[in-house]
């Protein structure tokens, strides 16, 4: 499959929650990914958008998070950039350690992000996370190919009626 890439940018706010959402579904119908993907796809991407606002900007309606996807290799690559100071990954607690004092509600959307995903990674500054899903769909390719000739050979068809 070729390699494309779609940007979709926002302003911080959770109104545009809405553009995020069919920004995911029309990444997973373009490539044809089904439910099961969608579902870790869209709860990791709302997250980190999700944490992007809040956490990042802090609700600044004059500060954007863009969202990114690109096909790679074996799967689809998701950046999640806002225009915040950043933080430090490794200092947010793990909202299953019961031991500590450690807020039990931060961390949470970073745990889900880790746990729907195959691969998180942020950047030095702390403002930019990448989600690498991978897709394990047998011959993907050849799916698309028989789909294409069925849909020519459909309307060849009915323009012989």
């Amino acid at each position: 499959m070729s390699r494309q890439s779609n940007d979709l940018i926002i302003s911080s706010t959770m109104n545009e929650m809405t553009k995020v959402i069919l920004f995911v579904e029309e990444i997973c119908d373009t490539y044809h990914l089904n439910e099961t993907y969608y579902g870790n796809i869209l709860v990791s991407i709302e997250e980190a958008v999700r944490n992007a606002i809040l956490h990042g900007n802090k609700n600044d309606t004059r500060k954007n998070v863009t969202i990114a996807s690109e096909w790679i290799r074996n799967g689809l690559k998701f950046t999640v950039e806002d225009e915040g100071e950043g933080f430090d990954f490794d200092s947010v607690p793990d909202p299953l350690d019961i031991s500590g004092n450690a807020d039990k509600r931060r961390g949470t959307g970073i745990f889900l992000i880790k746990t729907l995903s195959d691969q998180v990674r942020y950047n030095a500054k702390g403002n930019a996370v990448e989600i690498v899903f991978n897709i394990s769909s047998i011959g993907q390719e050849t799916n698309i190919k028989r789909i294409k000739q069925l849909k020519g050979y459909f309307n060849k068809q009915k323009s012989l009626v």
